[in-house]
């Protein structure tokens, strides 16, 4: 029998051709991934979560106003958090010493914030918390001078009835991951925390990148935006939103008082609002006055 070398090597180049092909794609998306993590961090909208925790210290009236919501939310936080650090860290511990070495401990920490969180997602979120972020939101809203928004929102919403469903429907959703599809993403992505050094960095990334939106969910509502006009000035920012959805989580993985992280996260999120509110007036007003100089001139 006769080999023809011809046809062995060339039924080698189909597959050399797609291995290369795979490894240029794996090569596109990290980069993409490390450029949109670098944007993230260099947005600097990481800091707002910090700024609403201290803005809440300076303006404790604002979550004092929704007492009973951030007891129900402490209480449920330190009592879930409890449970599951009694009953799963030690053995989740000793499975992420096999992947992640002496950072076991942290990581392990960090799992049972994050499966405390996904729990508290099935009854905390619609009982008590979004109606209470939600007012939270626009006390902040206010505070910062922009009642009007607020009030022109509220207004839309009382003349249109199918806005007006939409406007009350519209809460403030930190915990909007968890949605049918957001809760299966989540549970997917736990095990990244399993791969050392930047597994972690990776879930807040992914989770960061489609949760931050969710924080303005109620500031498109008041400003009345479509789906296309949302999209839009998401996509405009994705990478602050990421950075601002990454760092809110952190906040919410805190031992035992993680989900009361919420209230200052969403006095974070009105203050980012506020400032994006006032930059838009101020170069609305800009416009308008060159338009009536024009005017006045011709």
């Amino acid at each position: 029998m006769s080999s023809n070398p011809g046809s062995s090597s060339s039924s080698h180049h189909p597959a050399k051709a797609r291995t290369h092909s795979l490894v240029e794609r794996v090569q596109h998306e990290a980069q993409e991934t490390a450029s949109h993590a670098f944007q993230a961090i260099a947005s600097f909208a990481w800091l707002w979560p910090i700024r609403g925790l201290l803005f809440s210290i300076t303006h404790p009236q604002i979550i004092l106003s929704v007492r009973q919501a951030l007891l129900k939310s402490l209480i449920s936080s330190a009592v879930i958090f409890a449970v599951l650090a009694f009953f799963t860290y030690l053995p989740q511990m000793a499975i992420l010493a096999i992947f992640t070495g002496p950072l076991a401990p942290l990581v392990a920490l960090v799992v049972v914030g994050a499966e405390s969180l996904l729990l508290l997602s099935f009854f905390a979120r619609a009982l008590f918390l979004e109606p209470a972020l939600t007012q939270v939101f626009d006390a902040t809203l206010q505070a910062r001078g922009q009642g009007q928004l607020v009030r022109e929102g509220k207004t839309r919403s009382s003349q249109q009835n199918s806005v007006a469903r939409g406007v009350q429907g519209a809460l403030v959703k930190p915990l909007q991951a968890f949605s049918k599809d957001g809760i299966v993403r989540y549970v997917i992505t736990l095990p990244l925390n399993m791969i050392p050094a930047v597994g972690t960095v990776l879930f807040l990334l992914y989770n960061g990148y489609n949760g931050g939106p969710g924080w303005h969910s109620h500031y498109f509502q008041l400003k009345g935006f479509s789906k296309s006009q949302r999209a839009s000035f998401i996509e405009n920012r994705r990478a602050e939103y990421t950075a601002f959805g990454m760092a809110t989580l952190l906040f919410n993985f805190v031992p035992l008082v993680g989900l009361l992280f919420s209230f200052t996260n969403t006095v974070g999120a009105a203050l980012w609002a506020a400032e994006l509110e006032a930059q838009a007036n101020l170069i609305d007003n800009q416009v308008g006055g060159t338009r009536s100089r024009k005017n006045s001139q011709s």
